[in-house]
């Protein structure tokens, strides 16, 4: 009988906590419901349950210690899209890329709706020799899916060691391809130039590395000594930077006043960031698109509230928040987003972008071919000889982005890389050589090509006194 009186009391308390944890498919909520529940009935009443937690973390760790730089990172991505926590060795390679100095894939890019798109491919890079194109998105590198990566994460992976290779997945259109990547070195300048008819200058950032603003300073004296004033300025697809970097070349353009204003958490952190510049002497046309983006917008706006800049294509990215980078002891680091900014006239633009003064969208059209070197069908070509086919081949390749090398009769290594890519992606058998069916198959593409027109160009140009006309 005693015992049929434990056995009832016993089944009695089960009967009593079940209701109380209820059933979930989420197993952090149960393990919260359960260290919540027994710590209110366990004897020790100064046993809480975060103590109970936090030893219950210390313990997973102990076992585990990798399971420790997934669960921060873990954090920091519930954070925001742009706050990262980075190991060590994470934050050498972040630290190379901010510095332009690093070996990878040579693309540049930018995550929209949870997915990781190639806005920029820098040429004679690894990406553009193997073919990929601006627009593509990444599913995959190296067979791992990319799938709620960070862009940061992404990056990483893209990177490696000088010569090794990567296989990267895109979606294009409906059609998923496939690409071998050779990592190649990723420096050289973030700003070029050239002087467009009617003394009017193209000059192109692409992203606002430590460098970026002696580039650009060393720029601005080339077109002194030609007595150039009027600029298109191209920051289309321009991802952003380093802020120092941008504030120094916003110093050297915009009229005297506010650059930016940022603002913190920790208000004693806020500041106004003002250029001195007394006497502006140059006019801009601005190209931007949906691809400009954070230190590119700063820019951006500081010449369009001022009056200086005519703002050109399509209404920017939108990302007006502030990140800082914090270095641990160990080696560690995080970004994280510590403040925002408002434009000199104190817009917020975050996740509204910047609307140009003049919207213009490009368009596109057909290849006019009877204007390149033409197959003659006669001659299967390889590396190592030179001829008009070859040059016919650089061209159409070229303008179709497999191909960004010297465009001559001479068939290098870069050009049997090209056509390599074309073949493995026109489904002809891939080994490099400019067959006949290559060619036909090459020339068939080329005609039914549909081409980038650059209205946009064509518009801010126009708006600095040139004739577009003048630019075919």
């Amino acid at each position: 009988m005693k015992l049929k009186k434990i056995i009832a009391s016993f089944l009695a308390t089960i009967s009593i906590a079940t209701p109380v944890i209820a059933e979930t498919n989420d197993e952090l909520m149960y393990l919260d419901a359960i260290i919540n529940y027994a710590s209110t009935l366990y004897i020790d009443s100064s046993i809480y349950s975060d103590d109970m937690m936090r030893a219950a973390v210390a313990a997973a760790v102990k076992e585990n210690p990798e399971i420790m730089y997934k669960m921060i990172k873990a954090a920091f991505g519930e954070l925001d899209e742009y706050s990262e926590f980075y190991t060590a060795e994470e934050y050498q390679k972040y630290y190379e890329m901010l510095t332009n100095s690093f070996y990878g894939m040579g693309a540049i890019i930018q995550l929209r709706e949870d997915e990781i798109f190639i806005v920029r491919l820098i040429d004679g890079g690894g990406a553009q020799l193997a073919g990929l194109k601006a627009g593509d998105v990444i599913t995959a590198v190296d067979g791992v899916d990319v799938a709620g990566k960070s862009l940061d994460e992404v990056t990483q992976m893209a990177r490696g060691e000088k010569g090794t290779t990567l296989v990267v997945n895109v979606r294009r259109g409906t059609e998923i391809l496939e690409y071998t990547v050779e990592r190649l070195e990723v420096s050289g300048t973030t700003v070029g130039y050239r002087v467009l008819p009617s003394d009017i200058a193209y000059v192109e950032i692409t992203n606002f590395s430590d460098d970026t603003p002696k580039e650009f300073e060393n720029v601005l004296r080339e077109l002194d000594n030609e007595g150039i004033t009027k600029i298109v300025l191209d920051l289309r697809s321009n991802p952003g930077g380093m802020l120092t970097s941008v504030v120094d070349i916003a110093r050297m353009i915009v009229p005297e006043g506010v650059i930016l204003q940022t603002i913190y958490r920790n208000e004693v952190k806020n500041m106004d960031f003002y250029s001195y510049n007394k006497n502006p002497k140059y006019k801009f046309s601005v190209l931007v698109n949906g691809d400009t983006a954070s230190a590119a917008e700063v820019l951006t706006g500081a010449l369009q509230d001022s009056g200086i800049g005519y703002v050109v294509g399509e209404t920017t990215f939108g990302k007006g928040l502030i990140q800082d980078v914090f270095v641990l002891p160990s080696g560690d680091a995080f970004k994280i987003t510590t403040g925002h900014y408002l434009t000199r006239n104190g817009k917020d633009i975050n996740k509204v972008g910047i609307y140009p003064d003049e919207v213009v969208k490009n368009g596109t059209g057909r290849i006019d071919i009877s204007k390149y070197e033409a197959f003659d069908y006669k001659h299967k070509w390889k590396i190592g000889e030179s001829g008009k086919g070859v040059l016919a081949a650089k061209q159409r390749l070229s303008i179709m982005g497999y191909y960004s090398g010297v465009i001559d009769e001479h068939f290098d290594k870069a050009l049997e890389v090209a056509v390599y890519n074309f073949q493995k992606n026109s489904k002809l058998y891939p080994y490099g050589v400019l067959d006949f069916s290559t060619q036909a198959t090459l020339e068939n593409a080329f005609y039914a090509l549909d081409v980038v027109i650059d209205d946009q160009l064509y518009a801010a140009y126009e708006h600095l006194g040139g004739n577009w006309e003048d630019l075919e």
